[in-house]
């Protein structure tokens, strides 16, 4: 795309438009929105207020930079450095998985399952970028909640996230490997939630590549995809309350493999899906031993 010391705002994002057409990127206004937005540290609604406002030759070198990088396959997330979610926006980096919708019925789902109950204290296996401990610490007023990850990367752009979001006193963040961090504690949790890495290691290589760009840790879930479940739900089983549950998200095609490790360890499994009608998320709840109701 070529460029002119004068192009204003709005003349910059009309020729910004046709080019991300022609490289076929799904939603090319509302990404040269987005990155003129971020490379201006503008709200994206004030483009428009300052349509004509002529462009400095530095910001137009920043735009180009970054529309250069989008068509080679970065992420737009990672090049605005957030992704909404929910009410909220995120700070992400390539060190986190980005935020998905599907991600969405998971927190959901939860708090549907812990409202009303008091003192609420959870786990988030696998935080990222924090978005479910913050989320449901946000919609669970008082609850409590420890974020997991193996990357410290990724616990520091949660922490960060957390407090910008103002719930950063009741998330604690610890690193390690699925509730490792929590073990021997004597923890009683109320939940166990976790969107852990689902992809066949098979396929994770035949992704779109920039889907590759993401952490292949928080990609790779294993020959099948189950790895990360089948190591996370016993561990989950020895820290829960006895009418405490896990909430997991998975792959569209995980869903009988999933209810079937839960009742072998005896939970009971009830599947959700999303709003397309895929199964996404798996809750899973204690079995009451027998006489407990007596």
């Amino acid at each position: 795309m070529s460029t002119s010391n004068n192009l204003t705002i709005g003349a910059i994002i009309a020729r910004t438009v046709p080019f991300l057409a022609e490289k076929h990127l799904p939603n090319p206004r509302l990404e040269a929105d987005l990155m003129l937005a971020h490379v201006l540290d503008l709200p994206r609604v004030k483009l428009y207020s300052e349509w004509d406002r002529p462009l400095e030759p530095a910001e137009i070198q920043r735009y180009r930079e970054i529309l250069v990088q989008r068509v080679q396959g970065w992420p737009l997330a990672y090049l605005t450095g957030q992704k909404s979610f929910l009410s909220w926006d995120f700070k992400v980096t390539p060190a986190v998985l980005i935020p998905r919708p599907e991600t969405e019925l998971l927190v959901e789902t939860v708090v549907d399952a812990l409202k009303g109950r008091d003192g609420v204290c959870g786990a988030d296996v696998g935080t990222g970028s924090g978005i479910i401990a913050i989320a449901l610490a946000k919609l669970l007023p008082g609850s409590r909640w420890y974020a997991l990850d193996l990357s410290a990367e990724a616990l520091e752009v949660a922490a960060a996230n957390a407090a910008r979001l103002g719930v950063a006193e009741r998330i604690e963040f610890r690193r390690g490997d699925l509730l490792e961090p929590l073990a021997g504690q004597g923890l009683a949790l109320d939940a166990v939630v976790s969107n852990p890495p689902y992809i066949p290691t098979a396929v994770v290589d035949t992704l779109q590549p920039e889907v590759r760009r993401e952490p292949r840790l928080a990609l790779d879930g294993g020959p099948d995809g189950l790895d990360l479940y089948r190591r996370l739900l016993p561990a989950a089983r020895e820290l829960l309350k006895p009418d405490g549950l896990v909430a997991l998200e998975h792959g569209a095609d995980q869903r009988s493999g999933l209810a079937e490790l839960l009742a072998g360890l005896e939970f009971l499994p009830e599947p959700l899906a999303d709003l397309a009608g895929r199964d996404r998320v798996m809750l899973g709840r204690r079995r009451k031993a027998a006489g407990a109701d007596a």
